[in-house]
């Protein structure tokens, strides 16, 4: 007898031992028929019967007894069909015919369950021995209902996994992969949470049909770009195709969601992550191009599969299975291909002056040049093809735009295409305990000669701390001009 049905009996037995409590007291005579021979069905009713004895006489405990017995007779009765534990939904069912049960028997005639009642019985005592017998019948029809209802439910319980996994079949003899693997996931689901026999055995076996499937589905790379230019249109788009199988010829897989990851600049200058969603063709084939990129340096631009639903259905396994989450999570993690590719400037290659001003403590031009000789250094270094273009340090302090165009043109119109302009100063110092701390401002534009655009325009600062005021300071300007400015120029020029 299962665990559940046990429950069950233990919850009935109290039901039946009210039933019994409102049959009168047996008259003495020779016992009934029915204490040695169970009746057989009439027309009518079922018939079922129990006896229990108790050595020190007790006749409630062997009541109670005999009631145990008579119910676990019900209850496999109702149980020929069914081969799982009574747990969750099936479990509340049970309990609750047997809270209909008990209305009956208290009631001690017809209520809720049609056709149940407590017929008869008989107590035998001998010496100080008890026993008593229970007789109770079921109308055969009403019995009936209530086992088909019962079995039905416990039925539900098997199709919770028998259901997912035989759609999961289905779909992946069709050729329909992604609902193949969600279905062995449903069905992993509906296993972890249920006591049906061999869950565990049938929530691995749909874990491995679901790797299964997912390890034969692979993106197999076929066209990309090796490299592009800051801010310009991508030769070529990234191209991979999707196949299922093995070996790169094997059949594409189409119409399936694919998210497109790339990088990109926010306004902070921190390089993150974008994600896009794209379709594979009938070929099985995705192609995707990300915007012109917005910095400089190594990329990466990755493809994978969308299983989004499938990863929310896992987050409802209990932690005692995470073995098999862990392996299904890793097998949808591969399901990737990446292209990694190099973004450049041509800002290289172009002929570019550089004037910068540093400005003493009352705003106007210095006479030292530390800001310009660490940012032309930097692009030295870098290989810009760079020179220093000297222009009125006044003019370039004021930042009129529009004059120092002219200026810059009619001076070095014929040998350079752009000119990168600014002004550094020490915007703070201070003694700190024995030390000195200075903060730098930098301010820096990049003007195109030909169209008067203004390519880069940015503002930057820098602490730095040394044993004097002045070394203090000659850092700060050297560190923002080197390290700030100097480094997301060269990441944002075009």
């Amino acid at each position: 007898m299962q665990r559940g049905l046990r429950a069950c009996q233990a919850t009935i037995a109290m039901a039946a031992l009210l039933a019994i409590s409102c049959v009168s007291s047996p008259k003495a005579g020779p016992a009934p028929d029915w204490t040695l021979t169970t009746p057989q069905p009439d027309s009518t009713y079922t018939y079922f019967v129990a006896s229990s004895s108790d050595a020190a006489g007790d006749t409630a405990l062997a009541t109670e007894d005999a009631a145990v017995g008579l119910i676990s007779q019900i209850t496999r009765y109702m149980g020929v069909d069914i081969s799982v534990e009574t747990t969750g939904e099936a479990k509340g069912t049970l309990d609750s015919y047997s809270a209909e049960v008990r209305s009956v028997v208290k009631q001690s005639g017809q209520g809720k369950v049609a056709g149940f009642s407590i017929k008869d019985r008989y107590v035998v005592r001998d010496g100080s021995m008890v026993t008593v017998y229970v007789l109770a019948q079921y109308v055969t029809a009403d019995l009936n209902k209530e086992k088909a209802r019962i079995a039905a439910l416990f039925k539900e319980k098997v199709d919770a996994v028998a259901k997912p996994e035989a759609a999961g079949d289905s779909a992946a003899a069709a050729g329909r992969y992604f609902d193949a693997i969600k279905s062995y996931v449903e069905a992993v689901v509906a296993a972890s949470g249920s006591d049906i026999d061999n869950a565990a055995i049938k929530l691995e076996r749909n874990a491995n049909k679901a790797r299964a499937v997912l390890a034969k589905l692979r993106f197999v790379a076929i066209d990309a770009p090796a490299a592009a230019g800051l801010g310009k249109d991508y030769a070529k788009p990234f191209k991979a195709r999707l196949v299922f199988g093995e070996g790169d010829a094997a059949p594409g897989v189409p119409g399936a969601e694919v998210y497109a990851t790339y990088q990109r600049r926010q306004s902070s200058g921190r390089v993150v992550t974008r994600t896009e969603r794209a379709m594979t063709d009938a070929d099985g084939v995705v192609s995707f191009a990300p915007p012109p990129p917005d910095f400089v340096g190594k990329a990466v631009l990755r493809f994978s599969l969308n299983l989004d639903s499938t990863g929310e259905l896992l987050e409802r396994v209990p932690a005692a299975y995470d073995a098999y989450v862990a392996a299904i999570e890793d097998e949808m993690a591969r399901r990737s291909v990446g292209f990694e590719y190099v973004v450049s400037s041509a800002a290289k290659t172009v002929p570019t002056g550089v004037v910068i001003v540093d400005l003493g403590d009352d705003g106007q031009p210095a006479s030292t040049t530390v800001a310009q000789g660490a940012l032309f250094e930097t692009l030295a270094k870098e290989k810009f093809k760079a020179g220093l273009a000297p222009l009125s340090p006044a003019m370039i302090a004021s930042f009129d735009d529009a004059a120092i165009l002219k200026a810059a043109k009619a001076a070095y119109g014929a040998g350079l295409a752009r000119l990168i302009y600014g002004s550094a100063r020490i915007e703070r110092s201070e003694k700190d305990g024995s030390m000195w701390q200075a903060t730098a401002r930098m301010t820096v534009r990049c003007v195109e000669f030909a169209t008067g655009t203004i390519l880069y325009s940015a503002e930057k600062t820098a602490v730095s701390v040394a044993g004097d005021e002045a070394s203090a300071k000659r850092s700060a300007l050297l560190q923002v001009a080197r390290d700030a400015v100097a480094k997301d120029l060269m990441a944002n020029l075009p």
